[in-house]
């Protein structure tokens, strides 16, 4: 991720700048973040989580976001593009950004996984509604997982397709087979 410029910017400016881009932004304390392309292979890994979430999630309780939905993660100071969200379908009130994700997940790679793993992790730990955060490998099948548990985030990591990666506030399950077949 690139800093676009030393201007500092308030959120009704950011929030314009994005309604006209070409490109995304994620906001930051004030500051622009590029979010550069990604690779083909991530597309289809969020796109597989994606697709895999619509199936297993009641709709009628979750809306799940890809890639150009805006996280509000600190009201007024941080805003985050994650590559897929789940978020209660009450979480109507802004057409560009949701407030109240359940799970986000970022798929890695070598210019966002520092980001990912320290920036994020601290600002999505914080949210109170979020229950999951899950980094996905587009190297090789494995996911961490982050799951709350009360007051903490438990931290589980597979690495066998075979491997159930349970979520038990949406009561469902997935093998990491599921989301990287046909992709790696």
């Amino acid at each position: 991720m690139l800093t676009v410029s030393e201007k500092t910017y308030t959120v009704a400016e950011y929030f314009e700048l994005e309604k006209h881009s070409e490109v995304k932004h994620e906001f930051v304390d004030g500051h622009l973040i590029e979010m550069s392309g990604e690779k083909k292979i991530a597309n289809r890994i969020a796109g597989s989580l994606y697709a895999l979430l619509l199936q297993l999630l009641n709709q009628e309780i979750f809306d799940v976001y890809f890639q150009d939905v805006r996280l509000s993660t600190v009201k007024g100071k941080r805003y985050r593009y994650p590559d897929v969200m789940v978020v209660p379908t009450i979480d109507d009130e802004d057409e560009y950004t949701v407030h109240q994700a359940v799970l986000v997940a970022e798929v890695l790679s070598p210019t966002t996984e520092k980001t990912d793993r320290n920036e994020k992790l601290k600002e999505y730990s914080k949210m109170p509604t979020l229950q999951y955060y899950l980094l996905i490998s587009q190297e090789e099948p494995i996911i961490e997982l982050y799951r709350r548990n009360g007051a903490i985030f438990e931290y589980l990591f597979f690495t066998e397709r075979t491997e159930r990666i349970d979520l038990p506030f949406f009561n469902v399950a997935f093998t990491l087979n599921d989301l990287y077949k046909k992709i790696l």
